[in-house]
């Protein structure tokens, strides 16, 4: 090899190497930035451990929340949903402690599960064919219904836009209630069944 290669060969070399020590460097601490990330989110998993009472009889449980005016508001979802758990946690746990819906009744049917409920006209079924009759396929999804099993706005499907999530949410239960209040003036309570839920 001659002079003048050996020397353009180190040339190379000398500035090569420094351009792989630092890519090597920056993946490095890329692959560690990914990982705090990671860390961060699976950290953040802990906050959407929330649970939500599963739904058992739907008609007894929407008479339960028109006793107080308020509707039934369904979450649909199911065990392998991460988005799920996040509607769960920010919206439907904390509705029944906010104080515009006072009374309002919250549950969750899993689509995924076997366990049975009684559906408005009181047969059993399972939460995954009651979820099917429903239409319902993807998850999270969130129904108001009225106690006569009807359901008030539209459905929420997904978490598509976090922002306006909330709006959405209010905007179906102020459907329902205005239904509850439309079938039972002045808050009157819900004659059918009496048996079936307590007024307080």
């Amino acid at each position: 090899m001659s002079f003048t290669n050996t020397t353009l060969l180190s040339f190379l070399i000398g500035i090569a190497l420094p351009v792989v020590l630092l890519a090597s460097n920056a993946n490095l601490q890329g692959e560690e930035a990914d990982s705090d990330v990671d860390t961060e989110f699976e950290d953040d998993a802990d906050l959407y451990d929330d649970k939500l009472p599963w739904a058992s009889d739907l008609s007894r449980e929407s008479h339960q929340a028109a006793c107080k005016g308020q509707p039934l508001v369904v979450m649909f979802g199911s065990s392998e949903c991460p988005y799920c758990s996040v509607v769960r946690s920010l919206y439907m746990v904390p509705l029944p402690k906010d104080g515009r819906y006072p009374g309002i009744v919250v549950r969750e049917l899993e689509t995924d599960s076997d366990t049975p409920v009684r559906d408005f006209s009181g047969k059993l079924s399972s939460m995954r064919k009651l979820a099917a009759s429903y239409g319902v396929y993807l998850v999270p999804t969130v129904m108001v219904f009225s106690p006569d099993g009807k359901q008030s706005g539209k459905s929420i499907i997904g978490i598509s836009n976090e922002d306006f999530y909330g709006f959405y949410l209010d905007e179906a239960i102020a459907s329902g209630i205005s239904v509850v209040s439309q079938m039972y003036p002045a808050n009157a309570a819900p004659s059918a069944s009496p048996a079936a839920y307590v007024c307080d």
